[in-house]
């Protein structure tokens, strides 16, 4: 990997950044929308179709199905400076959690079709179900059970913690599916949102995104054979593959807010007067913003070299651990510094920095705990190691 590799996506990177303040904020203030509430679906709907009008919407998808085929390196430049910027639609410009995903490219022509195509027009947005009240770090002990019944099958569980969950179209739900000797493996159902026994009504008041996750009660829901994704007992896999990618990119999210929470911090500094001077002429503060510096400027590197190996075809399950384990921890140390930083009033709500404080905390849990992630490096590092 070279300089070059990123340089070149830097057209892309300010093409972001314009769209974000020149039009997503503007959208904002003109709607009063804040953080307390998700934005209305079709606020949301206007922001995607103007990004896949602008060519930032899904960009790492493949042409074949409306993608610009972007390499995930691109995508993940691009995610960091979304992210640098303070949008209550930062799940809309580039296709977040609950846009266009790699694992669809999985399915049938049919279900490509019927729910993939109108995703990446940005008309449809979907929510990946895997974790329940019983079943979050061991993602594999399902409770939703997908039972053989007339060709199809009845699907019972619940899903909670669910990002996009409450405004969905339609959910890639993980089942155990059951088989007549019993359990044939986890196993990946895209179902319609509006299929009956289906309800995502209930919304979590969740630290810093409040209306973004919710919980799905699915009760005797019925799907054809044809809601298969991929194949039957083969769900985990496909899921694993999703997380390790998405790790990632959450990676990328937190180094964009740790960018965002120095950036205020130093001009914070410059402008701050105490005892006569700017407090960034002390040096507690100096080496407080120096400490960030280094931090984000390791983050950065982390993530975009994690990225490139998977652009490579190279194995990232270690990798894509350590990058989030790091950068979500990073960002939290960050998001403390800057309330010190900024005293009193970085606990005010106006300032934006107490919702930084809030909003990274679930990065050290979404995608894998920051201790399952350390788990999983020692044991890669172990299994690698001589005997």
């Amino acid at each position: 990997m070279n300089h070059d590799s990123t340089t070149q996506y830097e057209p892309l990177r300010q093409a972001v950044r314009h769209y974000v303040t020149e039009e997503v904020i503007p959208l904002e203030r003109e709607h009063g929308l804040t953080w307390n509430i998700a934005p209305p679906k079709d606020l949301r709907r206007k922001v995607r179709l103007r990004a896949k009008e602008l060519g930032l919407y899904a960009p790492e998808m493949p042409e074949a199905v409306g993608g610009a085929g972007l390499p995930f390196l691109g995508r993940c430049i691009m995610e960091m400076e979304l992210h640098s910027h303070d949008t209550v639609f930062f799940e809309d410009v580039l296709g977040g959690g609950g846009g266009p995903t790699p694992i669809l490219l999985a399915g049938t022509r049919a279900q490509q079709d019927r729910f993939l195509a109108p995703l990446m027009a940005g008309e449809t947005t979907t929510c990946f179900a895997l974790s329940e009240p019983d079943a979050g770090s061991d993602a594999s002990n399902l409770r939703t059970r997908a039972v053989p019944a007339e060709g199809g099958f009845v699907v019972d569980g619940t899903k909670n913690i669910v990002s996009n969950g409450p405004q969905a179209d339609f959910g890639i739900v993980f089942a155990m599916a059951m088989g007549a000797d019993g359990p044939a493996g986890v196993t990946a159902l895209l179902i319609d949102s509006t299929a009956p026994g289906y309800d995502n009504s209930r919304s979590h008041t969740c630290m810093g995104f409040t209306g973004f996750q919710g919980e799905i009660a699915l009760i005797d829901v019925r799907v054809g054979a044809d809601a298969v994704l991929g194949e039957v007992g083969r769900g985990f896999a496909l899921a694993m593959d999703w997380i390790n990618a998405n790790r990632i990119r959450t990676a990328a999210m937190a180094t964009g807010i740790a960018r965002r929470a120095l950036a205020r911090s130093s001009a914070y500094a410059m402008q701050r007067r105490q005892f006569g001077a700017p407090i960034a002429s002390f040096q507690a503060i100096q080496l407080k913003l120096a400490e960030m510096a280094t931090e984000l400027y390791a983050a950065e590197s982390i993530v975009t070299r994690s990225a490139w190996m998977k652009d490579e075809g190279q194995d990232i399950r270690l990798v894509s651990a350590m990058t989030k384990l790091y950068a979500s921890e990073m960002v939290n140390r960050h998001a403390y510094e800057a309330v010190q930083i900024h005293g009193g009033i970085g606990c005010l709500e106006e300032t934006g920095i107490e919702r930084i404080y809030r909003m990274v905390r679930i990065l050290t849990i979404l995608e894998g705990t920051s201790e399952m992630m350390r788990l999983t490096v020692a044991d890669r590092l172990l299994k690698a190691a001589p005997r």
